[in-house]
């Protein structure tokens, strides 16, 4: 059956359907041999060859949805050219898997991987008001007057951004400030808090819609709940008792600053990763393809 081939790419995991179709603009994408650049093309993958960047397009035998909490220092990108670890390297290889969206090379928590590309556009997309909260260690303790700023708006560098909540979990010299947002400016979170007079010195995200932290240490992985599936589609945020818990455990301290790499899980894992919503959400560490370079 011919269907339009940004909804084929998409769903073979290749990128969202916004994406696939700045492949398209960019020529990278053939069908037969020819570029197609024309937007609402169609293809049938059972008799058309379609590629992009020479790779043939397949129709993917099941979707996966993983969550990941990305340590400090990982590239969230499927390659990277200065050959630092990225998360792919932290993950069972699937076919057609990214990430959805990204985080900061020197941000840690939540990312979601899929090969999904229709929900991976239903996840990233700010008018579908998907909940991401995150943690930043500021310089100083906000006062109300900053919080109020954050939740108000500020314009920084001729954007005008804003959080949906802000509030202070834990203040000493320094504090631990909790935000709540549904776009995805670049560098978002640490611009706001700077132009209100708190620079950020650490930031984590800890949860993305339904999806939180909880259970999860830097480097490990699971497979999405069908409920935590849904609970993304529909824009729903975290269970507010699963963030009272996020909120009161403390970063553990980490001798030398390191941590020891994971080991690599057993082949279950990966038939489980495979299998998609209906895996068994088992917490394991993520297995070791290669360390930062």
């Amino acid at each position: 059956m011919e269907e339009r081939l940004q909804k084929i790419l998409a769903r073979a995991g290749f990128a969202s359907r916004r994406g696939a179709e700045a492949l398209m603009l960019e020529g990278r994408v053939t069908r037969n041999g020819e570029a197609v650049r024309e937007l609402g093309t169609k293809a049938d993958l059972e008799k058309d060859d379609v590629r992009v960047d020479g790779v043939r397009v397949k129709a993917p035998k099941g979707h996966v949805y993983l969550v990941l909490n990305k340590p400090r220092g990982v590239v969230t990108t499927r390659s990277d050219p200065e050959r630092r670890q990225t998360v792919m390297d932290l993950v069972p290889a699937v076919a057609g898997l990214f990430p959805v969206g990204r985080l900061d090379v020197t941000t840690e928590g939540l990312i979601l991987l899929t090969n999904d590309g229709a929900f991976a556009e239903r996840v990233s997309h700010p008018r579908y008001e998907v909940p991401r909260v995150y943690h930043a260690k500021v310089h100083r303790v906000p006062d109300a007057l900053a919080l109020q700023r954050l939740q108000q708006g500020v314009k920084v560098d001729g954007d005008f951004m804003a959080v949906d909540r802000a509030r202070v979990i834990d203040a000493d010299n320094n504090a631990w400030v909790e935000v709540t947002l549904h776009e995805g400016k670049q560098h978002e979170v640490k611009r706001l808090l700077e132009a209100v007079g708190h620079p950020v010195s650490k930031l984590r995200r800890v949860a993305i819609g339904p999806v939180t932290s909880r259970g999860l240490e830097p480097g490990e992985f699971r497979a999405l709940l069908p409920a935590e599936i849904e609970g993304l589609r529909r824009g729903r945020p975290a269970n507010a008792r699963n963030m009272r818990r996020v909120a009161s455990r403390r970063p553990r301290s980490r001798p030398g600053g390191r941590r020891r790499a994971p080991s690599p899980p057993d082949r279950a894992m990966d038939r489980r990763a495979s299998a998609g919503p209906q895996a068994k959400p088992a917490e394991r560490r993520a297995p070791r393809r290669g360390g930062a370079r």
